[in-house]
């Protein structure tokens, strides 16, 4: 009796959960090594100097069309 329990829980119930189980750890290890390249791309490269100048140029800009938009005409 033991054995068909075993047998019927390995046959129907064992490979979904293996699979699930499976794919999570595979999709957060692909994540945790996309992220840990994304991390060491930015570090090394300063690529943080490069898109802080491009925010505080569009913020310059953005105040100089206000502006100039905000003058009486």
């Amino acid at each position: 009796m033991m054995s068909l329990a075993k047998q019927m829980y390995d046959y129907y119930v064992k490979p979904y959960l293996g699979e699930k189980g499976q794919d999570m750890v595979e999709y957060a290890l692909m994540l945790a090594i996309i992220v840990g390249i994304g991390w060491l791309i930015y570090q090394q490269s300063g690529i943080a100097n490069s898109i802080n100048n491009v925010f505080t140029n569009a913020s310059n800009l953005m105040e100089a069309a206000n502006s100039q938009s905000a003058k009486p005409q």
